[in-house]
């Protein structure tokens, strides 16, 4: 059982008066010791709750989390970064080329998000513009921008220059959660491989970086399966995909075709409306239930349809949402072939 400061140092307080008849006083030797030793008390016993909560991957986290992972050939699916292009804009035309170099830092305009310029650019002679491809300084959603947001060259000389990103940043994803992970290490215990079955192959191709789930389809005549994989909330790229056929083909078992190939996307438009908790701003309150539905997209599975009930999840669990409607959507159910992902999404107020 886990005791908060206070209760340990309550504890010994009582025992001391039961023990002299006396109250220690606050400020005199007894009661700065008694205070010393309950916060080195404290302190051991929520080591040990950690520890114990460590011990099955149940309830273990982070480092420890991918360690039990790594036991049954499973990596944590990392985040990828947001791209896009900029322009690079002067003032003026100058006469001479102007080369901005590659690893320049851009920001958006309240200088919480960075990019980085990660292709040459020059501004030709008589020009004022040039456009280059910039990527996020991190993987995260949150580098997803909308156009117009990233404004300034922070690492180069930017007098009479300015930035501006005509299009949108995206592609920005987050490195899986530890639910997430916990959820495919319980998926390798109910489905244990054996060297033929499905759970063996799905066991290679996740075991590929960008893989987040597959399905596998086996033909009960001829003996040979398709995979269907996808990555995080999208297909697999082509690289990935490659490397998948690959492995499967090296691990395959004698005689047994397999073919591997993406998932089909299909897109689920969202359309809701939320009603905002007293004394929170409106827009940061949607932009945050936007956020949240995104990341139920980028849990499903290849074969897992779209339940009404995962989004209402996730607009509850943001914080500010008091209630929410839906309009015009249903549940929809997805073929072992087909990723859901997020379509168009519009979040309005009631």
């Amino acid at each position: 059982m886990a005791y908060s400061y206070d209760e340990i140092l309550e504890r010994m307080e009582n025992k001391y008066h039961e023990l002299t008849g006396h109250e220690p006083a606050e400020c005199g030797d007894i009661g700065i010791r008694l205070k010393l030793l309950a916060g080195e008390l404290y302190s051991l016993n929520s080591n040990f709750e950690w520890l114990k909560k460590q011990m099955l991957f149940t309830t273990a986290t982070g480092e420890q989390l991918d360690m039990y992972a790594m036991q049954r050939g499973i990596k944590r699916i990392q985040g990828s970064r947001a791209g896009g292009e900029l322009s690079i804009v002067l003032d003026t035309p100058l006469d001479y080329d102007m080369d901005v170099p590659i690893g320049t830092l851009c920001t958006t305009s309240d200088g919480s998000l960075n990019y980085v310029i990660d292709e040459p650019a020059t501004i030709k002679r008589g020009v004022v513009r040039t456009i280059c491809h910039a990527s996020a300084e991190h993987s995260g959603k949150k580098y997803n921008v909308p156009k117009n947001v990233i404004t300034t060259m922070v690492t180069y000389y930017s007098v009479g220059m300015y930035i501006e990103n005509g299009t949108s940043f995206s592609g920005g994803t987050d490195d899986e959660t530890d639910e997430e992970l916990r959820e495919r290490i319980a998926e390798s215990y109910r489905n244990v491989s054996n060297g033929a079955n499905a759970a063996y192959y799905r066991e290679l191709a996740q075991s590929v970086d960008g893989v987040q789930s597959c399905s596998i389809v086996e033909s009960s005549t001829s003996g040979s399966a398709t995979i269907f994989v996808a990555g995080r909330g999208d297909k697999c790229t082509r690289e990935c995909l490659s490397e998948v056929a690959k492995r499967i083909e090296s691990g395959r078992c004698l005689g047994q075709k397999v073919n591997v190939f993406n998932a089909n996307v299909i897109t689920y438009n969202v359309d809701v409306s939320i009603a905002v908790k007293s004394g929170y701003e409106s827009e940061e309150v949607i932009e945050n239930a936007k956020a949240n539905i995104r990341s139920y997209f980028d849990s499903l599975y290849v074969g897992q349809g779209v339940i009404l009930a995962g989004i209402g999840r996730a607009l509850i669990d943001t914080d500010g949402v008091e209630n929410y409607v839906f309009n015009n959507m249903q549940d929809k159910s997805a073929a072992e072939s087909v990723i859901m992902v997020l379509g168009n999404l519009t979040v309005g107020s009631m």
